[in-house]
């Protein structure tokens, strides 16, 4: 393999001072007009399709010092709208694809106010008054009830440097998200960096799956421009087109730790005849998190170069790299220009040992302090975490990072996450691993006796959890947790369960049955032996709280949906049983694996009450529109996996009676199958509950795969892995399930149901749609349904 990272600090003069590019223009503008740079456009294409839309910015009252924020995914249109606004003189706020509208309105609050360029590229104001950021913290309000909300505020004013300024949100995986001022000219010399630091050229081409919002793609994107190299960014689920550009020659590939996992995995699943090569690949650089043994392991195995490692902040850019090779958590060395040193709490340097890492890419900037710990080894700077977050024992410090690379190599470890909790003895910090691992397959006693044998005695954890899900950011950085506090809301939350008392003791009178429009609250009270005064009362606050419909205003309402009864039936037995205010209390000391629900001895009374709201006529007629969306060929093979009686396979049998596979029932209120699929299970046409488990599980055996109501687990229903992996190439999956809304509103209370007597994998659709893409699976249809929290996702396996 070609040299990648190696000791070319030196090789390679950086440009004279005197006239060097301070800008991404400067960079562009000195190269040939032909030369390839940005997917397909050529230098002197890209200047025009600047110059374009700089035109139109101006146009549309962008001025100088504004700050504009903008999304998008991945392309050569996010590259032209962000050199374009740094041409105007605004401050680009570039913000993530899927960021909703809201989040935007905060972030640009959060900067003094400013313009927001939506899916259309139309400027419009928010954010409150428009202004330029100062570098200040800000309290931004929302909404009527006027409660405040800190979220962060503009960093690094001081010594931002001249020229045009850029805001990065922070992930916030450490903390409440802050926007980091950038100048322009910094970003540039990031950029210059990478070019020596690992030798681009202007033959490379660099490929970016990588948010280019996120500081560490930014400043990769700096690096082509300063090699004048072309520059290939896509989006990072697009694995298949990723596949397809490293097969045409891209020669350097810019990774996250979780990016690197999902393609190694992804291409390790390949056949091996049928593994495309990647013929020019020099140089892969993992950056935005560490990178650990299997990681590193399993990327070589799949690609045949190991990950090169990058490391740097939102404020200073990337300041260390080093070539493929290294231990885990270790950084290699500075990057050309970057000095660097490690101090105690007091601020003197540290000769040996670990100590606090602070940097300075230019001898007039101040000393900046990185807020992690590290240690110089021969291999390098080793990081060994957060300073706020890392673990002191026995008067020794431990890193987080070098246990969770332990834990992680146990084979029923899927994630992990360590953190410290502070003991009343001073310097005996607590350990407290999150493990994240397969259904069914998590042994704590087996975990300890790993760690044990892995690491020293004091390194082991004093605690071991087990979680469904380990929230990252986009780049992959473990959350930090987050904190709350009582929102203005509450008291009328606190008010709420008086509609629903309202809603449920109507069903219990016999009265929801009996509203048809035509009788009146007097016939009502007579046929249902209630006091006609009282009735008329309770109907009339029903009406005011919108759960019933006033005769006069029929025309004006629409009919509660198909199901409701059934709904508003299982919500009334949840309210006494399973969602009450004890069973939450119960399950947060307890833990959801001690939870009272699954260890109850019958749930008979509830299932029933289940199945008429979850397996209704509502559901049986997504099964059928699914059916007619998939076409599925004579004699087809379905695998339908559902904490339900089978309302796919009635579908599909109805349709076609020779078709044959197996139902699994999830959960302990799955019921008993309906009677066209009993009767298919007694004519061995459909094979019932067989053991859902990798070695159980048929590969490459079924040509349709549903997950109706069992999406969220617990259990195997969540394994998308297995789930796909039964599937022939080119089948279909097809996901019908409730998911909770991405942001607060109707649907949000789906959390409780799943924490009480439910699972939590993939709380939300976009969660879902993620992870099928990562897989490798094509998203072909996502069907929100008549606007509940009822979703259709149909894709297909791609392997």
């Amino acid at each position: 393999m070609p040299e990648t990272v190696a000791a070319v600090h030196t090789a390679i003069d950086p440009p004279d001072a005197v006239g060097a590019p301070r800008t991404a223009a400067d960079l562009i503008a000195r190269l040939p007009p032909d030369r390839p740079l940005l997917a397909g456009l050529t230098a002197g294409e890209l200047r025009h399709a600047v110059a374009q839309r700089a035109a139109a910015l101006r146009a549309r009252g962008v001025a100088v010092g504004e700050t504009a924020a903008f999304g998008g995914p991945n392309g050569s249109a996010w590259v032209i709208e962000y050199l374009a606004l740094l041409t105007v003189g605004a401050r680009p706020l570039p913000i993530s694809a899927d960021a909703p509208r809201a989040e935007a309105e905060r972030l640009l609050a959060a900067a003094g106010g400013g313009w927001h360029l939506g899916d259309a590229g139309d400027p419009e104001r928010a954010g409150g008054v428009v202004g330029t950021a100062t570098g200040k913290e800000y309290t931004v309000r929302f909404g009527d009830a006027g409660d405040s909300e800190r979220i962060g505020g503009v960093v690094g004013a001081e010594g931002a440097g001249s020229g045009s300024i850029v805001l990065l949100p922070t992930s916030g995986s450490t903390g409440t998200p802050k926007l980091v001022q950038r100048s322009e000219d910094s970003l540039v010399s990031e950029g210059e960096r990478y070019r020596l630091a690992v030798a681009l050229a202007p033959h490379d081409r660099v490929l970016i799956p990588l948010p280019l919002s996120h500081a560490y793609a930014l400043g990769w994107l700096y690096g082509a421009l300063a090699a004048g190299c072309e520059v290939v960014p896509v989006t990072p689920t697009a694995l298949n087109r990723i596949g397809l550009l490293l097969a045409e020659g891209c020669t350097v590939l810019v990774l996250s730790p979780a990016l690197a996992r999902l393609l190694a995995e992804r291409r390790t699943r390949q056949a091996a005849d049928k593994r495309p090569a990647v013929p020019a690949l020099r140089l892969a650089m993992v950056g935005a998190g560490p990178v650990d043994s299997r990681l590193d392991d399993l990327f070589r195995a799949a690609f045949g170069i190991g990950t090169a490692r990058n490391y740097g902040s939102t404020e200073t850019g990337a300041v260390f790299c080093g070539p493929e090779g290294l231990p885990p958590g270790c950084v290699g060395a500075p990057m050309p220009g970057v000095r660097h040193r490690l101090v105690d709490d007091t601020g003197a340097d540290i000769q040996d040992g670990p100590g606090v890492l602070e940097v300075r890419a230019d001898d007039a900037d101040p000393w900046h302090s990185m807020g992690d710990l590290a240690v110089a080894e021969p291999a390098g700077l080793r990081i060994l975490g957060r300073r706020h977050s890392a673990i002191r024992r026995g008067g020794r410090w431990v890193s987080p990072l070098e246990i969770e690379d332990v834990l992680r190599t146990h084979p029923e470890v899927l994630d992990a996450h360590v953190t410290a909790r502070a003991q009343a003895r001073e310097g005996e910090d607590r350990i407290v691993a999150r493990v994240m691992a397969a259904p069914g397959l998590f042994d704590p006693a087996a975990l300890r006796a790993h760690c044990q044998e892995q690491l020293a005695a004091y390194k082991v954890p004093d605690e071991i959890r087990l979680v469904e899900r380990i929230e990252r950011t986009q780049t992959g950085k473990a959350r930090g947790p987050r904190r709350y506090r009582l929102a203005a809301q509450a008291p009328a939350a606190a008010r709420a369960y008086k509609a629903a008392e309202l809603l449920f003791a109507l069903d219990d009178l016999g009265v929801l049955d009996d509203l048809d429009g035509d009788t009146d609250t007097e016939e009502l009270a007579l046929r249902l032996d209630c006091d006609p005064d009282a009735l008329a009362r309770l109907l009339a606050a029903a009406a005011l709280l919108g759960l019933v419909s006033d005769a006069a205003d029929l025309a004006a309402q629409s009919a509660g949906p198909d199901g409701a009864l059934d709904f508003i039936r299982l919500e009334a037995r949840l309210s006494r049983s399973w969602v009450t205010r004890e069973e939450l209390a119960a399950v947060a000391r307890t833990g959801i694996r001690n939870r009272r629900f699954d260890r109850a001895a019958d749930h008979g009374a509830l299932a029933e009450v289940y199945q008429k709201a979850m397996s209704g006529d509502a559901a049986r007629a997504r099964a059928r529109l699914a059916v007619r969306l998939l076409r599925p060929s004579p004699g087809a093979r379905l695998l339908e996996v559902a904490a339900g009686p089978g309302v796919y396979w009635e579908a599909l049998l109805s349709r076609d009676p020779t078709a044959t596979g197996a139902l699994v029932r999830l959960g302990r209120l799955a019921g008993d199958c309906s009677p066209a699929v009993a009767e298919a299970v007694a004519d061995g046409r459909v094979l019932l509950d067989p053991p859902l488990d990798p070695e159980s599980l048929p590969r490459r055996a079924f040509d349709i795969c549903v997950v109706t109501n069992g999406i969220h687990g617990p259990g195997s229903g969540s394994r998308l892995d297995w789930l796909l992996g039964a599937l022939r190439p080119g089948g279909r999956i097809v996901v019908d399930d409730v998911f909770a809304p991405s942001e607060p509103g109707a649907g949000t209370e789906l959390l409780l149901d799943w924490l009480t007597h439910g699972g939590s994998a993939f709380p939300h659709v976009s969660d879902l749609i993620d992870a099928l893409r990562s897989l490798g699976a094509r998203v072909d249809r996502h069907l929100p349904l008549d606007s509940s929290v009822c979703h259709l996702i149909l894709a297909t396996e791609s392997q």
